[in-house]
């Protein structure tokens, strides 16, 4: 978006958005949630598929109560940690892929704890992945692990679970038997949460350590789905009861199964992120500490190649390295916006950054993202 664009989306916001923001709760009441249906999700198995088979929760009760930006775009590498880190920036992260470290620019956590004063349990980050782990701080001066999020990530198992694991269901398979195939799946979600790890360097307190054994234990001795994002979103829910954090961001992962191949688990993903996203907006209309106030931006953190003579499709998202193969389907995606003063059922085409996200919901929360990050597009929704 070019610096013309970017200062009349700024003045428009003071006006229109300053109207939606004094017309609800204080700025300090505010809640904001960011979803990234996230792993690589093609819009043309999302909002562009005439039916949106696969999106039914965003189609049927979602997408008619927000706005739904259709021309998000991925400027940057189309890889997730550096399109998640610019997501929650509003600046291009991570020319490179070294995710060891934190992001150049303010968070959107950092800038709401230190304007606020707020503990670090008012600031999470549920991730799918370690390669996120850095996606809640930053290296920018005056802030860092002093005003981060917590950040979350699911249980690991050790490789030899993984093979025995592989073993059982490959045995099942061969038996022909469906008995036996559900029998093996039950003993392989028991030896994965049995022998499961779980990664806590990401939490910054004794009360969110506390929280977080307290959850770890109890999906360990739980049954039911070991699926990754399903133990995010039950975490994120749980901590919403507990803390009603005012800035999270849940971030899936699981679309990015297409790696291997299948097209069928392709979709189940996006059916599950589909699932699991509006549970995350139930929770946001239920529970009294965000009901009518909180803004809900969802966006996939980027998109998958688009099927060509030659090419990977579905299964691919560009060379991490070269960016070989970031076309139209990696680079456009979308953005739902949902809560109080949104439009409902509203559309709009023009091609907007993802960074535009940062600063779009930090301007709900009454704040400014750091300077040169993208403008808020705020102002577009009411």
């Amino acid at each position: 978006m070019n610096t013309d664009r970017r200062g009349f989306l700024r003045t428009a916001a003071l006006g229109s958005a300053g109207a939606l923001l004094g017309a609800h709760s204080r700025a300090t009441d505010r809640k904001l949630l960011i979803v990234l249906f996230g792993g690589g999700t093609r819009s043309s198995e999302a909002i562009d598929d005439p039916e949106r088979r696969y999106i039914p929760r965003l189609r049927d009760e979602m997408v008619p109560r927000g706005t739904l930006f259709s021309n998000m775009r991925v400027e940057g590498k189309v890889v997730h940690p550096n399109s998640a880190g610019s997501i929650v920036t509003g600046h291009w992260e991570w020319d490179d892929l070294d995710w060891s470290r934190p992001v150049a620019h303010p968070t959107v956590f950092e800038v709401y704890r230190r304007a606020r004063g707020t503990p670090d349990t008012s600031a999470w980050a549920f991730v799918y992945a370690s390669i996120l782990a850095k996606a809640g701080e930053s290296l920018a001066p005056g802030y860092g692990a002093q005003y981060s999020a917590n950040v979350v990530e699911p249980p690991t198992i050790p490789r030899a679970t993984a093979e025995e694991m592989d073993r059982l269901l490959r045995h099942a398979a061969s038996l022909g038997s469906p008995e036996a195939e559900l029998e093996a799946s039950s003993e392989a979600a028991r030896l994965a949460r049995s022998t499961s790890r779980i990664a806590t360097g990401g939490l910054r307190s004794e009360a969110a350590r506390a929280f977080f054994d307290a959850e770890y234990e109890a999906w360990r001795n739980g049954e039911g789905t070991t699926s990754h994002d399903a133990f995010l979103t039950d975490r994120a829910i749980a901590c919403m009861k507990a803390f009603a954090p005012s800035v999270m961001l849940v971030a899936f992962g699981e679309i990015d199964c297409a790696h291997y191949g299948s097209w069928s688990r392709y979709v189940e993903a996006i059916r599950r992120t589909d699932e699991l996203t509006w549970r995350l907006w139930r929770a946001t209309e239920e529970l009294p500490e965000y009901r009518d106030r909180t803004l809900m931006l969802i966006l996939p953190d980027h998109g998958r190649e688009l099927e060509r003579p030659g090419g990977m499709g579905f299964i691919h998202h560009s060379d991490f390295y070269t960016g070989e193969g970031a076309d139209e389907g990696c680079r456009r995606v979308w953005m739902l916006a949902l809560g109080p003063g949104v439009a409902s059922a509203r559309r709009l085409d023009q091609p907007i950054p993802i960074t535009a996200t940062a600063a779009t919901g930090l301007e709900y929360l009454g704040l400014q993202a750091s300077a040169g990050a993208e403008a808020s597009v705020l102002s577009l929704t009411v």
